[in-house]
């Protein structure tokens, strides 16, 4: 009861402003107004519509093949309107090309050379009838494969790129997901590959016994088959470094997995380290890798620690040296791959490494992440394109200027 009567004051209320002296003719105005509005936007929106566009084109295709057909005399130029229903039929829907088919007809038999039998007039224009249509219906035969083709494509490449991304993902597992917290130094990295999926990888393993083993890599190649090789070499570069194993025999083993894993044609650089905070000694064994910069945070000379030995899985067997280097309170050491060196402006100069020394000294002021950050950022600003052409990561080590070392726990040799 009580929802009728609020009905009937409603009605009541709508009857009422209805009523009212000007509210008719403001109703009807502004239903006049909506309905032009949509009317003018249905318009405009056809306008814009590439597939109006071209019938129009194909319109006055016909019109002028009609008009050649009209004042040329004694000679048919009906197979002319080929040309524009081909046109049609590439373009245009089938609710606009049939109808196109009976116009150009029509002007076929009005424009056409005078046949005065009636059987000979209705062969003629079904002859001409028959060529159009096979014409078209050839046309959108060969459209319609087309686009079934470019439709099968696009899933194939959606579900390729799907595939793709799942492999990105579980590439990314064998990434640090955050910075290690290590008593005397900040250690910060970063990969950004050049595709989905990168062949680089970087890590920071902790050892119970307070080392921290180091590890920088880079797959020769790109993509997916360099993306999977290093997802064999993060695997191999993690079990080995769980064994109670030195450095250079982990170096070795890693050397004869991977060489069992692949051809001649791909290897593996590799940058491999052991850090111990409490001394800031650095053991490290550079295979064919790009030589990590070492910038002294007394101002002291700047030291590169090039490759000892061949790359790792080119050869059955490997013979690298291990070498040595203390760090100091304020050093910073950056390990990069050559995507960061060999990443080229639109000029095709490179960044290079005297723009890597110069740009480690005007941000080493910062912490090791802000250093990692802006480092990517000064090759970003360098390039200035929107993708890379290899893959690049790069990993700062940072000797804090105060050191405890109450923090660092005991460890045997």
């Amino acid at each position: 009861m009580g929802t009728s009567i609020e009905v009937e004051a409603g009605l009541r209320k709508a009857s009422g402003s209805i009523d009212e002296p000007g509210s008719t003719s403001s109703i009807r105005a502004g239903y006049a107004d909506g309905r032009l509005s949509r009317v003018a936007a249905e318009t405009i929106a056809a306008l814009k519509s590439s597939t109006w566009w071209a019938f129009l084109v194909v319109v006055l295709a016909i019109g002028c093949v009609a008009y050649a057909d009209n004042r040329v005399e004694g000679v048919s130029l009906g197979y002319l309107y080929i040309l524009p229903l081909s046109f049609s039929a590439i373009l245009l829907p089938s609710r606009l090309t049939y109808p196109l088919v009976v116009v150009c007809i029509f002007f076929h038999d009005l424009f056409g050379p005078p046949i005065h039998h009636l059987q000979g007039r209705i062969l003629h224009n079904l002859t001409a009838l028959i060529g159009f249509i096979f014409v078209v219906a050839i046309l959108q035969w060969f459209v319609a494969q087309r686009n079934a083709l470019n439709e099968l494509t696009r899933h194939q490449r959606d579900a390729l790129l799907k595939e793709v991304e799942l492999a990105a993902e579980v590439q990314r597992l064998f990434l640090p997901r955050s910075d290690p917290e290590v008593a005397g130094f900040e250690v910060a990295g970063a990969m950004h590959p050049a595709r989905v999926v990168g062949g680089d990888y970087y890590d920071y393993i902790e050892r119970p016994d307070g080392r921290m083993r180091l590890v920088i890599a880079d797959v020769c190649g790109k993509g997916v088959a360099a993306a999977l090789l290093m997802s064999a070499t993060a695997a191999a570069v993690q079990l080995e470094t769980n064994e109670p194993r030195k450095l250079g025999d982990v170096a070795r083993h890693l050397n004869k997995e991977l060489y069992a894993l692949q051809d001649d044609a791909r290897f593996v650089t590799v940058l491999l380290g052991e850090l111990e905070p409490r001394s800031g000694r650095l053991k490290y064994i550079n295979c064919g890798h790009n030589p990590a910069l070492l910038v002294r945070g007394d101002g002291g000379d700047t030291i590169w620690l090039h490759a000892s030995c061949t790359p790792v899985g080119m050869s059955p067997e490997m013979d690298c040296s291990l070498e040595e280097i203390t760090l100091a309170p304020g050093d910073i050491m950056v390990w990069y791959t050559d995507g960061l060196t060999d990443a080229s402006n639109r000029d095709a100069k490179e960044f290079g490494t005297e723009r890597l020394l110069e740009s480690v000294r005007v941000h080493s002021g910062g912490s090791a992440r802000e250093i990692c950050d802006d480092l990517w950022r000064d090759v970003a600003a360098f390039t200035r394109r929107d993708s890379l052409d290899d893959d690049l990561t790069l990993m700062v080590i940072k000797m804090k200027n105060v050191t405890e070392p109450n923090a660092f726990p005991p460890f045997s040799d």
